[in-house]
């Protein structure tokens, strides 16, 4: 995860737009996802969980989706004054 999200800054620094929701869900993987994945060891699962590991890992990953989504929307206005669009080109399209 930590690699992937390396890879996320770097695509920071020569993508700016997304075609589809699926781009969009792999940016967000390699920028918040890793994230999420990263902090399961450091706050660790309680040794009274009934949750197994699988799932405390994939719950961890759709936080940080969701959160980066929740960013990606709150920042419209000032990325798109920074000349990025984060949200899919394919969805703005079909929206008008």
């Amino acid at each position: 995860p930590f690699r992937d999200m390396i890879e996320g800054m770097r695509l920071d620094l020569w993508k700016s737009r997304y075609r589809t929701f699926d781009e969009l869900y792999l940016y967000c993987y390699y920028v918040a996802g890793t994230v999420g994945l990263m902090t399961v060891p450091v706050m660790g699962i309680a040794p009274d969980s009934k949750a197994s590991a699988e799932s405390v890992y994939n719950a961890a990953l759709a936080l940080g989706i969701a959160n980066q989504l929740t960013n990606i929307l709150r920042d419209v206005g000032e990325d798109s004054r920074r000349g990025r669009i984060y949200l899919p080109l394919d969805e703005l399209a079909q929206a008008g």
